[in-house]
């Protein structure tokens, strides 16, 4: 497989300036968007519907009958929504067949940052070796690829050190061939450095310990779990669906 060239961009916000076209995007969202959504589509939902706001998550419902409401503001439920962003509110009885509209305060607004990538797919620590197996084949059919690029969606436009560890263990994943930006030599010596204590590294962080101080610690030790859900969440025109050995991607 010839070289990835990886760009890791630190934020939401920082996804305005980048360029995607052509190229494999990667979104990581630790605490707690991307880790929900992917337990949530192992738990038997349908599709996620990623949007900007409350206000246009209430008016997709409208269109979409029969579709639940999931989504938080500063980690927080918001008021008339089914769930709010922790992976445990998803659970097979309440999302089985189901599509939710969600929106999150920093995940699913780097998800809509980036619709111009060819590709576009959601990682976490949960499902972490099933990304690098769908990365490494889809550069391998596609030598038009122009590069992977890795969106953290940070917190408040901000670095955001779980998923930079998240990005590092996936870059670390994809070997010593890939090219990377400084960010990404950075998120790669971050993960190696602490690849044997990553739980205890983000209770630790200060997105780690405002979770806990809202009651949110079993949230975090199961989105700081690695590669218990063999799924690849990817956004098909306005839904995220899991990908099957069947499907064109």
């Amino acid at each position: 497989m010839a070289k990835i060239y990886i760009e890791v961009i630190p934020s939401a916000g920082s996804a305005k300036t980048t360029n995607f076209v052509n190229k494999l995007a990667i979104i990581i969202d630790v605490l707690r968007a991307t880790s929900t959504m992917v337990t949530a589509l192992a738990n038997g939902c349908k599709a996620i519907v990623p949007v900007h706001t409350p206000e246009e998550a209430l008016e997709k419902r409208l269109l979409l009958p029969g579709t639940l409401l999931g989504g938080e503001r500063q980690a927080q439920r918001l008021a008339g929504f089914d769930f709010g962003n922790s992976p445990f509110d998803y659970v097979p009885e309440k999302v089985g067949g189901k599509r939710v509209i969600m929106t999150t305060t920093n995940g699913t607004r780097a998800i809509m940052a980036c619709r111009e990538a060819a590709y576009i797919c959601m990682a976490s620590f949960l499902n972490l070796q099933s990304i690098v197996e769908a990365v490494q084949q889809k550069f391998s059919e596609n030598s038009e690829m122009e590069g992977l690029v890795i969106i953290c969606a940070g917190t408040n436009d901000r670095f955001d050190l779980p998923d930079t560890l998240c990005a590092g263990m996936l870059i670390d994943a994809l070997g010593p061939e890939c090219v990377l930006n400084d960010l990404g030599i950075a998120a790669r010596m971050l993960y190696k450095s602490n690849e044997n204590c990553l739980t205890e590294t983000v209770l630790g962080t200060n997105h780690g310990q405002r979770l806990i101080s809202l009651g949110f610690k079993e949230d975090i030790i199961h989105c700081t779990t690695s590669n218990i859900l063999p799924i690849v969440p990817i956004l098909i025109e306005d839904e995220i669906i899991w990908l099957t050995e069947e499907m064109v991607w």
